[in-house]
């Protein structure tokens, strides 16, 4: 509105000028002395509601992944695998956060007690053997951290209940309860995930296609928030989307390859022995077609494991048509099975050894992040409170 404003004052102005000759030197002196103050005024206004985020914040990258146990090939390409590629591209200044987000697998009901203990020492111990360097990566479990559902708090004051309802997750997940019974945790489940990244300032988040609203929500907060203390305290962070084609399940390939899924044949785990890679490979759902074509519209079945060969090799899709133009479905498959296990194999020993000693070496590695990750997170909370009047 403002500017339409100032765009239409100037316009009189011009036509001012012509109706009485005022000499064109004094007219753009003129001009370029209220446009001055019209500029300035402009950026007052923006910068009060936080349309400016001009302050420099370091890098910093954040990701989560709930312990649902190993992990498998969709998890590993997803986001494991673009993380490690992070890690190890990455200057030694830029902190990199990873957590195993734990409050998040509750967030429509508990597990077993021992389950989910397990499933946390199992993500770990995957993470660690797929090249997750606790050195350079604060690994980390999210409960151990209590700012995060402090900020989590905080941030139910800026998001509303409308937004929140809104979100297609929340809409996809809450049909599956009756009406009235829906969990809270389902509802703030965004707010936490705002919470785990602004904690720490991250600047870069690796998120997939599905959680890409959820950042989005997370990018307002941190922008309401700013303009509601009037400083750029929180970095916009920015979407990192990982170049890869999402894994499909082995068994239905209009659905990604989730834990989920009460068919096992549906999916390959990172710790899955080479009988087994083979058994599944063999199974996955193809077509009536022997031939080897990539036509993800009239042949998803198998355009979906070539993409999965694909992510393996680093190959494009024609390259491997070209490569396989002698095989058939039956021939492809067990190409694609020892791919898949000469991949996997050293991260399958890794993991087993992880597993085999007792846990208190994976629970060191976790309180080693704890406290590092405990550290910037009081930091930031301390200034937080301070700068909303909880500080005394």
């Amino acid at each position: 509105m403002d500017l339409d404003i100032h765009f239409l004052l100037l316009l009189l102005l011009f036509s001012m000028a012509n109706e009485y000759k005022m000499n064109p030197k004094i007219f753009l002196r003129f001009l370029m002395f209220g446009n001055y103050y019209c500029k300035k005024s402009l950026e007052q206004k923006f910068r009060k509601f936080g349309s400016f985020n001009t302050a420099k914040f370091p890098v910093v990258y954040f990701s989560g992944i709930q312990p649902t146990g190993v992990l498998h090939l969709g998890n590993y390409f997803g986001l494991v695998e673009p993380w490690i590629n992070i890690q190890n591209s990455q200057p030694p200044a830029n902190e990199l956060f990873l957590s195993i987000v734990d409050y998040h697998a509750v967030s429509t009901g508990f597990l077993p007690r021992e389950k989910l203990r397990s499933n946390i020492m199992k993500m770990a111990a995957a993470l660690i053997a797929c090249g997750v360097d606790p050195e350079r990566s604060i690994l980390f479990q999210q409960s151990a951290v209590s700012e995060h559902t402090n900020l989590m708090f905080i941030f139910g004051s800026i998001a509303t209940v409308a937004r929140l309802q809104k979100l297609s997750q929340y809409k996809d997940k809450s049909r599956k309860f009756k009406m009235g019974d829906v969990p809270t945790g389902l509802q703030i489940y965004p707010l936490l995930q705002a919470a785990d990244i602004l904690l720490y300032k991250a600047t870069d988040v690796p998120v997939g296609q599905d959680q890409i609203q959820h950042l989005e929500l997370t990018r307002d907060i941190a922008k309401n928030f700013n303009a509601a203390v009037q400083t750029n305290f929180f970095p916009i962070p920015n979407q990192v989307v990982p170049d890869f084609p999402r894994i499909r399940s082995l068994r239905d390939p209009t659905k990604k390859m989730s834990k989920s899924d009460f068919d096992t044949r549906s999916r390959l785990d990172i710790s899955d022995s080479s009988k087994i890679i083979l058994e599944r490979c063999q199974k996955a759902l193809s077509d009536m077609q022997s031939n080897i074509t990539y036509d993800p519209e009239n042949r998803p079945a198998i355009s979906s494991l070539i993409n999965l060969y694909s992510a393996l090799t680093k190959q494009s899709q024609q390259d491997i048509i070209n490569e396989c133009s002698e095989l058939d479905t039956k021939g492809f498959k067990e190409k694609l099975a020892k791919a898949i296990d000469h991949h996997f194999a050293p991260i399958r020993e890794k993991y087993e050894a992880l597993m085999s000693h007792d846990s208190d070496h994976l629970c060191e590695i976790l309180e080693y992040g704890r406290q590092r990750a405990q550290k910037v997170a009081l930091q930031n909370m301390a200034e937080l409170k301070d700068l909303l009047g909880l500080r005394l």
